[in-house]
């Protein structure tokens, strides 16, 4: 069988970036090696090749195509490569940079490859902070003051905007899953089914239609935007596609409030979101 593991790294190199985004882009550049080492070391327990993608003109071309994404678009990319490869490889495993492998099991013989293998939450308002539960319920806010709050990123609006996507097509679930795809795995056959690239265009289409009808309130409909985890559980959605929600130790992801602690040695698949590298290299 022939594997693969594979990442991306293209700098952000924007004027004038933001204090996250900064901190994101010195992060990531001050611990890029070891973020690559342990991605090489975790393919060796796989029997895979690793592989790092650049910024080279295979890249370019993709960007040129679909400009006027912003910086969304590499994530794009991200699942183009992965029906690409899909193309030479048996089992496919794509991990975000900021992904850290714990763990010497293989990906590829611990889950069923025919399915397409990806953590995805349920991002209902239990999502929400206990406070903006709590006002909500009570009404003592309502729905698109708190919308008005999150940003475009925030899991719950990417969860309605693919309800929004899927109700434009005549569509209606009743649950909020969405789809986290910086770790995403599946075999050649699997990657097959999604066809997310050929229908990127119609996808973008369907979003944009989805926003005019604001089917969800206007506040929440100006957020949303072509998003590749939106685009990716819409298409899981829509044609019942064979997926695995992966266990929370395959895919444990820390946001800015979370701590660092030493119960993550027990994770297989860390996703550090905050970028906080040394506390967690202090760790493990």
């Amino acid at each position: 069988m022939k594997n693969i593991i594979y990442s991306i790294y293209i700098e952000n190199n924007e004027p004038n970036l933001s204090e996250k985004h900064l901190f994101t882009k010195t992060q990531l550049e001050k611990h890029f090696d070891r973020l690559i080492d342990v991605k090489k070391e975790y393919a060796k327990h796989c029997n895979a090749k690793f592989v790092l993608y650049e910024n080279d003109t295979h890249y370019q071309k993709f960007r040129k195509k679909y400009e006027g994404l912003e910086f969304d678009v590499i994530n794009l990319y991200k699942i183009y490569l992965w029906e690409e490869l899909g193309k030479e490889y048996d089992n496919i495993l794509y991990l975000d940079l900021d992904v850290i492998p714990n763990t010497t099991e293989s990906f590829f013989e611990t889950f069923n490859m025919n399915k397409i293998c990806v953590y995805a939450p349920n991002a209902t308002i239990k999502t929400w902070s206990q406070k903006d539960q709590k006002n909500y319920k009570k009404g003592k806010v309502d729905f698109e003051t708190i919308i008005s709050h999150k940003d475009k990123y925030n899991e719950y609006v990417k969860a309605v905007c693919k309800k929004a996507m899927l109700a434009t097509d005549n569509k209606f679930d009743t649950d909020y899953l969405i789809a986290n795809t910086a770790v995403l795995g599946a075999n050649s056959n699997a990657i097959s089914k999604l066809k997310f690239t050929d229908r990127l265009k119609d996808m973008i289409h369907t979003l944009n239609k989805s926003k005019e009808e604001k089917l969800f309130g206007e506040a929440i409909s100006k957020l949303f935007f072509a998003n590749n985890e939106i685009f990716f559980h819409y298409l899981l959605d829509k044609d019942s596609i064979d997926w695995f929600n992966l266990p929370k130790e395959w895919h444990t992801y820390l946001m800015k409030k979370d701590k660092i602690t030493s119960d993550l040695k027990s994770v297989k698949m860390i996703h550090l979101i905050n970028k906080r590298f040394e506390e967690l290299w202090s760790i493990l």
